[in-house]
């Protein structure tokens, strides 16, 4: 980049970019020759003027025809006490963590502007002093600044602008803002918090602070939404929390992401968690607030999952919890879509005994979004009927059944099978009663008695027929038949 420098007071400084473009900075400079020290009249030439040249001088510039004061790191010690003639005062690379405006700015009665740029302040120890009331433009920007004390501008009754632009404030004092004087406030830039202490921004009504925001469309969140739109992220944390209020539980913004296009900063998708634990609910609740995607009902006394299938509420939920209830059976899970979307599931602790495992295995077939299962700590029957295809079912999908060890057959006492892991059962130990010994069925004895007896008649036969072949006499038994 090229500095052009033009010789004499004049009142515009000019610089010509490598491509040609040329901009003309929209406040007055001058350039003294052949010292080569710029004193700027705004702080976007605090770099320019002194970090170009000679970054670690303190030194304040006096341009008296505009009665601009711009000092770098510090204030002279001549102008700590006498500031009269100063009605702009910028403060380039503030030195101090602290900036004490009783202190600093005493002396400053004609003080209109004040500009601090570019330094590591981090608070304001002090209210501005009633002699700088004067005052109607502040700026500070591109510091470290967290918060703005209560009372700091009260005693400026004719601040018009505030522009706090790329600090670290997070939380803004309302009360701060309060002032009727005040038209135009700038806050972007800085990592703002989107909670619902901050729905202050959403008020539209006549004075209010939020009607003072200028730059209310580029304002940010920080984390967890970070560099979501805050406006639009308060608008759902507000809407959440009323509608919360309909129901037993609580409700959390979990994230929000953009869901694309052009617009992504207004095309906001939100996932909220709902907790209903321990609430003593007979039934899942017929309400929930929108886009929710995770919902906790563990330990209540919930034995109905028909809602799943049947009320819209229930649509955009993925995980569910439904731990430590008196569920029974899960049939009416069978064909629905909710199966076919879930991402989770837990079911430990209730009250299941068997499950339709044709219609279970088909549904996680078909859902590419299942991550997780829960099925332990249920009474499990254990028979030749049911548990061969339960079981085959948990190995096929051990990954997404995260509890198998907790899969276990109903304890029963003198049961061989009772709270055995039922992945790990043979086939033998399934369908042999525990009071039938595996090596003399009856069974058996009785199939043994019949092949002997067909033994007996075939051989029966044939000495009848050798006997009838060399007497000529029939058996006896068809001599006797009349």
């Amino acid at each position: 980049m090229h500095v052009g420098i033009i010789y004499g007071h004049v009142r515009t400084f000019e610089i010509y970019a490598v491509n040609g473009n040329r901009d003309v900075l929209p406040n007055r400079a001058v350039v003294l020759l052949p010292s080569l020290q710029v004193s700027s009249a705004s702080e976007e030439n605090c770099y320019l003027g002194h970090g170009r040249l000679n970054a670690t001088i303190d030194k304040c510039d006096f341009i008296e025809n505009d009665h601009l004061l711009v000092c770098f790191h510090s204030l002279d010690d001549k102008w700590k006490s006498g500031g009269e003639a100063v009605r702009t005062l910028v403060l380039c690379h503030w030195s101090l963590e602290t900036f004490n405006p009783e202190i600093t700015l005493h002396g400053f009665s004609s003080l209109r502007k004040l500009a601090i740029v570019n330094s590591s302040l981090t608070m304001l120890a002090s209210t501005f002093p009633s002699e700088t009331r004067l005052i109607e433009n502040i700026k500070m920007t591109g510091t470290k600044l967290r918060e703005l004390p209560e009372h700091v501008f009260s005693n400026l009754s004719s601040l018009k602008t505030l522009d706090l632009r790329n600090n670290s404030i997070q939380e803004v004092n309302v009360k701060t803002l309060d002032l009727p004087s005040l038209r135009d406030v700038y806050l972007s830039g800085n990592p703002l918090k989107c909670t619902e202490r901050t729905k202050w921004i959403l008020d539209q009504t006549k004075g209010s602070p939020s009607r003072k925001i200028a730059d209310k469309e580029n304002l940010r969140c920080s984390a967890p939404y970070e560099g979501r739109p805050l406006v639009q992220v308060v608008e759902i944390i507000k809407t959440l929390k009323e509608e919360c209020k309909r129901t037993v539980c609580v409700c959390e913004l979990v994230y929000v992401v953009g869901q694309g296009g052009k617009h992504i900063q207004r095309q906001l998708m939100a996932f909220v968690s709902v907790n209903c634990s321990d609430r003593g609910l007979t039934e899942m609740p017929g309400f929930l607030p929108a886009n929710t995607t995770t919902l906790r009902l563990t330990e209540n006394k919930i034995h109905d999952l028909t809602p799943l299938t049947t009320n819209p509420a229930y649509r955009g939920v993925i995980d569910l919890y439904l731990d430590n209830n008196q569920i029974e059976t899960i049939v009416q899970l069978e064909g629905s879509s909710w199966v076919d979307r879930f991402r989770l599931l837990s079911l430990r602790g209730n009250r299941l005994t068997d499950l339709p495992t044709y219609a279970l295995e088909n549904a996680l077939q078909h859902n590419g979004n299942a991550v997780s299962l829960y099925l332990g700590n249920n009474p499990w029957r254990c028979d030749c009927l049911f548990t061969p295809s339960f079981q085959e079912l948990l190995i096929r999908y051990t990954s997404l059944v995260k509890d198998v060890n907790d899969i276990r057959c109903l304890p029963i006492y003198g049961n061989d099978n009772s709270d055995k892991i039922i992945r790990d059962l043979t086939r033998t130990e399934i369908c042999t009663s525990p009071d039938e010994d595996p090596l003399v069925h009856p069974l058996d004895v009785l199939n043994i008695i019949l092949a002997l007896l067909i033994f007996l008649i075939i051989g029966k036969l044939l000495y009848d027929y050798w006997s009838f072949k060399k007497t000529g006499k029939l058996p006896w038994i068809v001599a006797k038949i009349p």
